[in-house]
């Protein structure tokens, strides 16, 4: 059976607007819970410190829901050409959406998030889900988004782009790392969101490379 061109083509346009959303949304995270948690902390000062999942207390916090439930919605709907490739973009989905729905508990509140949990469970649902959709970011970083030895024969810049890739895929293992230590060891609050500034922002960079949106990497 014959694929149609057309559909094709569609496909590809899809994968690379998906691509640049993702891309520059991932970059400007991290930004914007600093700008948005800065002057809006509502009920915890400031709660921009702890991690972007902070700004969920913050009085404008529908800003950051909003864009994190629209990279989930776009993980699990990315039209990846390879089958490991839209797994993990499907479960990096899941886990984007249950960092949302399950914030990280707040003393303040006794029941929080979408099912209103217990905050201390809702906390523990809100690690696990982290943890998976930093894990997937590491994992499409360094093992997804190469290209093969196949692809590389008719690539102009593909092993730059490949190094590049397997390097920001480097770099997000090394944060989770560290962000688990974190975990178990607990220190100084600000730690947190620039430990997660060396996840979303190298994968926002891969994604951005993906999309062929800078020039000296593109074929």
């Amino acid at each position: 059976m014959k694929t149609d061109p057309t559909k094709e083509i569609i496909r590809e346009i899809i994968r690379t607007y998906q691509d640049r959303i993702l891309g520059l949304t991932f970059i400007v995270l991290i930004p914007s819970a600093i700008l948005l948690g800065l002057p809006t902390s509502q009920y915890t000062i400031p709660s921009w410190w702890h991690s972007v999942s902070q700004t969920y207390y913050a009085a404008d916090s529908a800003v950051m829901t909003g864009m994190l439930c629209i990279c989930g919605i776009m993980f699990i709907t990315h039209r990846s050409s390879k089958l490991f490739e839209r797994v993990m973009f499907v479960i990096a989905g899941i886990a984007t959406l249950g960092v949302v729905a399950c914030p990280h508990g707040e003393e303040y509140f006794e029941r929080v998030g979408l099912f209103h949990l217990q905050n201390t469970t809702s906390g523990i649902f809100h690690i696990i889900f982290a943890s998976i959709m930093f894990l997937a970011f590491g994992i499409l970083s360094f093992f997804n988004f190469p290209e093969t030895a196949e692809e590389l024969r008719n690539s102009k810049h593909g092993r730059q782009r490949n190094r590049i890739y397997r390097i920001n895929g480097i770099i997000i293992f090394i944060a989770c790392i560290l962000m688990a230590l974190r975990q178990l060891y607990p220190t100084y609050d600000w730690i947190g969101i620039i430990v997660e500034f060396f996840i979303f922002t190298p994968f926002g960079i891969n994604m951005m490379i993906k999309a062929n949106m800078f020039k000296t990497l593109k074929d």
